[in-house]
């Protein structure tokens, strides 16, 4: 694991730790390298590392300030980050409750953004997701015919399928075009995130392409907003 990962995980501990919340300011680069244990140059990359996440953000002249909760898993939309990353980044331990492999037929909006025929059978990977065993995210990968029959031979439930996609198949992944939209928890999405039926819930619907544009994985998952805050950096 890449040095500022780890000092990144410790600054987020740092911040869960002493209860820090919105508008609360970070001690100095100094003050942190001291209490934390950290090299300068490996903090500095940490704290630029969590402000792209959106994490945190420094005004000149005035310090580094804390930009969301942390009683919940922050993630930025500006970068596009696996469940597991989104997980490990905010301290927890990521972990799978259930996971299933079955082939469907793929419906219009799957076999929109896969690119291939409506009907064709594609592979469903169906888990659902734990952060320090509480279940947070049921997700349905819907992967292109390429990435199939590889996936396929995959015993690691844990598996981060955009490290699959990277390490074991070697493929350079894109931009990803992600929806969200707000549901509320039918019995079946109830009874695997552990909520009451008619619960809120945050519908994400993503498609992951490679680096040409050519179409990888149609994601649709379901978040806990109890558990999770998205970020959005704007400019104008």
């Amino acid at each position: 694991m890449p040095a500022y990962i780890r000092a990144k995980k410790q600054i987020l501990h740092f911040i869960q730790s002493r209860k820090l919340t919105v508008g609360d300011r970070l001690p100095t680069e100094t003050e942190l390298s001291e209490q934390l244990d950290i090299g300068r140059l490996t903090l500095r990359e940490a704290l630029n590392a969590l402000k792209s996440d959106g994490l945190i953000h420094s005004v000149q002249g005035r310090g580094t300030f804390v930009t969301c909760q942390f009683d919940h898993i922050a993630n930025s939309l500006n970068i596009n980050c696996g469940v597991t990353e989104m997980i490990e980044t905010a301290g927890y331990r990521p972990g799978v409750a259930s996971i299933r492999k079955k082939l469907v037929k793929a419906d219009a909006a799957v076999a929109r953004s896969l690119h291939i025929p409506e009907g064709t059978d594609v592979l469903m990977c169906g888990r659902i997701r734990l952060a320090d065993d509480i279940p947070v995210v049921y997700s349905m990968d819907y992967l292109s015919p390429r990435l199939a029959a590889p996936f396929l031979g995959v015993t690691d439930e844990n598996i981060s399928l955009y490290a699959f996609i990277e390490d074991t198949c070697g493929i350079q992944m894109g931009v990803c075009m992600t929806e969200l939209k707000p549901v509320i928890a039918d019995k079946a999405a109830a009874e695997l995130l552990d909520v009451p039926q008619g619960s809120p819930l945050l519908r994400m619907l993503a498609t992951v392409n490679d680096v040409f544009g050519a179409p990888l994985i149609y994601a649709d998952e379901l978040f806990r907003p109890d558990k999770f805050e998205f970020i959005v950096s704007r400019g104008r």
